[in-house]
C-alpha cells in the first residue's frame, strides 16, 4: 500500500507524512510539495492521496489535481486536507472520500483509513506485504496487521536475525544473545530449538515462512522478502531518515552494539546533513 501527500507548506507536509507513518508504519509515503510534481509520479498507483486544496496561488489547486489523478488511476481514494471549509461542496465533485480540516489528528486519520479498509478491502489489499518496524520497538506487520508471537524469545530471535540483515546465526551465537546470563550447553540449546520451532510455526501460520532461512546449523532472514525501516534508513530513504530518533530496537539491550553502524550509515548521514 502507498500513500501520496501533496501540500505546498513544507512544515505541514512533513508533519502529516510523519503522522501517517505513526498510524500505518508499514505503508510507503510519498511527500510532494506541488501538484505539478505529483503528476510527474502519475505512473505510480497510489492507494490513497491526501491533498491540500489550497496549493500555490495561480497554479493547479488540489481539486484539479485530484481530478487529474482520478482520471489516471480511478481507484485512488482522495482525502482533502485544508484549513478552509469553502471548498467542501466542490471537493466532493471529484468523489473525495473525506474532507479534513487542519490540524488533522491521528484519530482523524485512523477513522478515515479504517472506513476505506472496511468498505474497499479488495482495492486496498496489500497482497501479503511484510513490514518490519525496528524504530521505537520491534513489531512485524502483515497486510497492515501486527503479528502476535506466542513466545517473546521467538520474537526477540527474529529481531536479532533482522539486525544481522541476512547474515547466518548459529545456535551458540543466538544463545549468547538471548540467554546472556547463562552458559551455552544442552539445556540452553534445547530451549533454543523450542524457540526456533515456535518462530517457524508463527511465520508459517501467517503465511510468511519464506522470510526465514533455516538450515541444520544456521538461521537467517531473507532481507528481500520484507520491508524494514532500518534497511530503508541505511539506503538513505528520506522518510525513514526523518523517523529515526536513535530508538533502534530499544526493547533489547543487545541492540546497542548495532547503533554505531546504524548511526554512521553513509546514506543516513547524507540525508541528515
Amino acid at each position: 500500500m502507498s500513500f501520496l501527500v501533496v501540500d505546498n507548506k513544507r512544515l505541514d507536509l512533513d508533519a502529516f507524512a510523519e503522522l501517517l507513518k505513526v498510524v500505518r508504519p508499514e505503508v510507503r509515503v510519498f511527500s510532494i510539495p506541488s501538484a505539478e510534481e505529483a503528476l510527474e509520479l502519475s505512473s505510480l498507483s497510489f492507494d490513497v492521496a491526501f491533498i491540500e486544496v489550497e496549493l500555490e496561488a495561480g497554479k493547479m489547486n488540489g481539486i484539479e489535481l485530484a481530478a487529474r489523478l482520478k482520471t489516471i488511476h480511478k481507484d485512488t481514494h482522495v482525502i482533502f486536507i485544508t484549513k478552509s471549509r469553502k471548498y467542501f461542496q466542490e471537493a466532493f465533485s471529484v468523489h473525495a472520500g473525506a474532507y479534513l480540516l487542519k490540524k488533522v489528528s491521528e484519530e482523524d486519520i485512523r477513522r478515515e483509513l479504517d472506513y476505506l479498509l472496511y468498505y474497499y478491502p479488495a482495492q486496498l489489499k496489500l497482497n501479503g506485504k511484510v513490514y518490519v518496524q525496528t524504530f521505537g520497538g520491534f513489531s512485524v506487520f502483515l497486510d497492515g496487521k501486527m503479528i502476535d508471537f506466542p513466545r517473546s524469545k521467538a520474537k526477540e530471535l527474529l529481531a536479532l536475525l533482522v539486525d544481522r540483515r541476512g547474515l547466518a546465526v548459529t545456535a551458540r551465537e543466538a544463545c549468547a544473545v538471548l540467554f546472556e546470563d547463562k552458559p551455552y550447553g544442552k539445556i540452553s540449546n534445547a530451549y533454543y530449538h523450542v524457540i526456533v520451532n515456535s518462530l517457524s510455526r508463527t511465520l508459517e501460520d501467517a503465511g510468511i515462512k519464506n522470510i526465514l532461512v533455516r538450515t541444520k546449523n544456521h538461521l537467517a532472514v531473507n532481507p528481500g522478502s520484507f520491508e524494514c525501516d532500518a534497511y530503508l534508513y541505511m539506503r538513505g530513504d528520506p522518510s525513514a531518515v526523518r523517523r529515526y530518533r536513535g530508538d533502534y530496537l530499544t526493547c533489547y539491550s543487545w541492540s546497542e552494539f548495532s547503533l554505531d553502524a546504524l548511526n554512521t550509515s553513509s546514506e543516513g548521514e547524507a540525508y541528515n546533513a
